[in-house]
C-alpha cells in the first residue's frame, strides 16, 4: 500500500489562539517563504489550485502547520528558521516548536463490512461550492436525511479523490462512507458561509489532521481520526 510523508509542526505559545488565526498563520508563513506550496500564488499572478500540501490549523489552541509529501520536506527544512511568528497584533519571539514527522500509510479496506474509521470535524468543513450550494438551499436543506446523506457522501468521496490526487494516489477501491453532518453558520473574510460539524465513517484511510473540502490551507475542514476495529 502506498505510503506519504506528514509533517507536523506545531508552536507552543503562552496563550491559546483561536480557530481563526489559521488565516493569520497561512499569511506569516507566505510572507516568510518563497515556495508556492507555502502560498500558492504565481509569479503570473495565478493560483495553484492543486491539493494544497501545507495547511495551517489552530489545532488545541496551538498554531499548527502540516505538509504532505514535498511540503513536509519543506516543513523539516525550514523550521528552525522560524524565530517569531506575526499573526495579525500579536507577535510571539522564539516560539516553541516540535515537529513530528510521519510516514502514513494510505489504504481503502475491502474485505470488513463495518467501516473501520471515524472522521471527525474538528474545524466546519466548508462542502458546498456555487453548484452544489443552490442545490443545498433549493432541495437539500429541507430533504430527509436518506437524501441529505447521500448529498453529503457524494461530496465527501470527490474531497477524498481531490487529497488522493493531490498526493499521486491512485485510488482503485470502491470508497465507503456514511455521514453524520450538522449544518452551522461560518463567519469567514466577513462573509457568512454555511458550514458543516459532526462526523463521518469510511473504509478510507486518511491521515489524521489533514483538511477536506474549500480552505483546507486556512484550517477548515481539519480531520481527527478514530480506528474503530
Amino acid at each position: 500500500m502506498p505510503e506519504i510523508k506528514q509533517a507536523i509542526l506545531k508552536f507552543s505559545l503562552e496563550e491559546e489562539l483561536s480557530l481563526n488565526y489559521g488565516h493569520k498563520l497561512r499569511g506569516f508563513f507566505a510572507n516568510q517563504f518563497e515556495d508556492i506550496l507555502f502560498h500558492h500564488h504565481k509569479e503570473d499572478g495565478g493560483y495553484r489550485y492543486a491539493y494544497p500540501l501545507i495547511q495551517y490549523k489552530i489545532i488545541s489552541g496551538k498554531p499548527t502547520v502540516i505538509g504532505l509529501e514535498e511540503g513536509a520536506e519543506l516543513i523539516i527544512e525550514n523550521f528552525l528558521d522560524i524565530d517569531r511568528l506575526l499573526l495579525g497584533d500579536k507577535e510571539f519571539i522564539n516560539p516553541e516548536g516540535r515537529l513530528e514527522v510521519r510516514d502514513e500509510e494510505l489504504e481503502v479496506i475491502t474485505d470488513l463490512e463495518m467501516l473501520k474509521f471515524k472522521y471527525s470535524f474538528y474545524s466546519p468543513w466548508l462542502g458546498l461550492n456555487q453548484k452544489n450550494y443552490k442545490r443545498y438551499s433549493r432541495e437539500i436543506k429541507k430533504a430527509s436525511p436518506d437524501k441529505q446523506r447521500d448529498f453529503f457522501k457524494r461530496i465527501l468521496i470527490g474531497n477524498i479523490l481531490a487529497f488522493a490526487k493531490g498526493v499521486n494516489w491512485y485510488v482503485e477501491e470502491n470508497i465507503k462512507l456514511i455521514p453524520d453532518l450538522e449544518a452551522i453558520e461560518v463567519k469567514f473574510k466577513n462573509q457568512r458561509m454555511i458550514g458543516f460539524v459532526g462526523d463521518f465513517y469510511s473504509n478510507a484511510s486518511l491521515p489524521e489532521y489533514i483538511g477536506l473540502g474549500n480552505s483546507t490551507a486556512r484550517g477548515f475542514g481539519t480531520l481527527l481520526k478514530e480506528e474503530l476495529i
